[in-house]
């Protein structure tokens, strides 16, 4: 029988906090095969004491616990403060494309840091794709019920159809 690291412990409690804030279970989490990629990634950007910090906050209002569900649903790491709301005018504007964060980069309103919180650098990074599989993984596309662009099986043509989404409703017994 091995001992269990204190690194595995951690891996452990993250992907148990991450399953509730995601609403997926644990056992979909692993099965991503991203939770050691996503883990380092939460303790880089926001430190060992960050990341115990946003384990035990209220998720609701935490931030950082909104990178960590963007983080598994589209594979993406958003700094805290860009984790909120895309400025939906800027891309749905006539004549307009893409999305644009709500802090932008290198913005005076980006809120100061306490010291030893997280990650040095990190009030200026750009969100970035954590993983070479986070895009195929994330569970964006099981929570719709599709298949990523050109990623995944069923194969060519399959984005010419709309994806069938599955009946979570409890059926009551008559």
């Amino acid at each position: 029988m091995t001992q269990e690291t204190s690194t595995e412990t951690e891996l452990r409690a993250f992907v148990k906090f991450s399953a509730t804030v995601t609403g997926f279970s644990e056992f979909d989490l692993w099965g991503t095969g991203q939770a050691e990629d996503y883990h380092r990634t939460a303790v880089q950007r926001l430190g060992p004491e960050g990341l115990q910090a946003a384990m035990a906050s209220d998720p609701s209002a935490d931030p950082a616990v909104k990178s960590i569900i963007k983080l598994w649903y589209v594979g993406v790491w958003y700094r805290p403060e860009q984790a909120g709301r895309l400025d939906v005018a800027a891309w749905t504007a006539p004549g307009r494309s893409g999305g644009k964060p709500a802090v932008p980069q290198g913005s005076e309103a980006t809120p100061a840091v306490p010291e030893g919180s997280r990650a040095e650098g990190d009030r200026s990074s750009p969100p970035f794709v954590v993983s070479p599989a986070a895009y195929t993984e994330g569970l964006l596309w099981r929570a719709i019920g599709a298949h990523p662009s050109g990623a995944k099986a069923p194969g060519y043509g399959s984005w010419a159809t709309p994806p069938a989404l599955e009946d979570h409703q409890e059926k009551k017994a008559p």
